[in-house]
């Protein structure tokens, strides 16, 4: 009577039965349990990998919003908030619910950050309190609600230029750090070039046009 093999399916584990093939196939499941099986090792060598992105991205000093986190005005003095998908010091925070990042200062425009460790916080200046923190955009509130909300620039992202007369002028990036790089991208004739010796700081791009009315995309990151 043949032995009837039954291989299930998700792993190739084979289910044995006496006869023919049978300590072949205990070999076979024991080997594949070991080369599947996590142990101690595995997880750590996952922990580690895991700590060297967070340190390639504090190393760059990339940080900020990747997707969602959208500010809205309110009838409180704590703005709508939707989830998404940031970056501070390196580590990952996107939340399955709406975030609720507390009431923002009342009668004041004020920037609205978030800290891995600490979580969200609000301040007049629009500098990080620290290295890493994710910028995510600012209000405008009177005494009782939020009026206005300006959202920052994501992670990676393009800001509109288009300079109203040739020569310098200022472009608010809105990431809330010091780019870790910028490139301009034109949409029109002429150019746009970068001032020197300072290319951008934590608020602004500084740049130069050649005439009026010439455009750009800015990508930033």
């Amino acid at each position: 009577m043949a032995i009837v093999r039954t291989v299930l399916p998700r792993k190739g584990i084979i289910q044995p039965k006496h006869g023919d093939n049978y300590e072949t196939d205990l070999d076979t499941n024991w080997m594949l349990i070991d080369s599947l099986l996590q142990d101690s090792a595995d997880v750590q060598s996952a922990i580690d990998a895991a700590g060297m992105v967070e340190t390639w991205l504090n190393d760059r000093g990339v940080c900020g919003v990747v997707s969602g986190f959208t500010l809205t005005t309110s009838a409180t003095l704590t703005p709508g908030l939707v989830t998404g998908v940031l970056y501070a010091q390196g580590k990952r925070y996107a939340p399955s619910e709406a975030p609720n990042p507390g009431p923002a200062p009342a009668s004041s425009t004020s920037y609205l950050f978030y800290n891995s460790a600490s979580g969200f916080y609000y301040n007049l200046t629009g500098i990080a309190a620290a290295t890493g923190d994710a910028f995510l955009g600012s209000l405008v509130s009177d005494s009782t609600h939020v009026t206005a909300v300006t959202n920052a620039t994501k992670l990676y992202a393009q800001v509109a230029a288009a300079p109203g007369a040739a020569g310098s002028f200022a472009l608010a990036h809105r990431l809330g750090r010091i780019p870790a790089g910028a490139v301009i991208q034109m949409t029109s004739a002429g150019a746009i070039w970068f001032q020197s010796p300072t290319l951008y700081d934590s608020t602004n791009l500084y740049l130069a046009a050649s005439d009026a009315g010439v455009t750009a995309k800015v990508l930033v990151w």
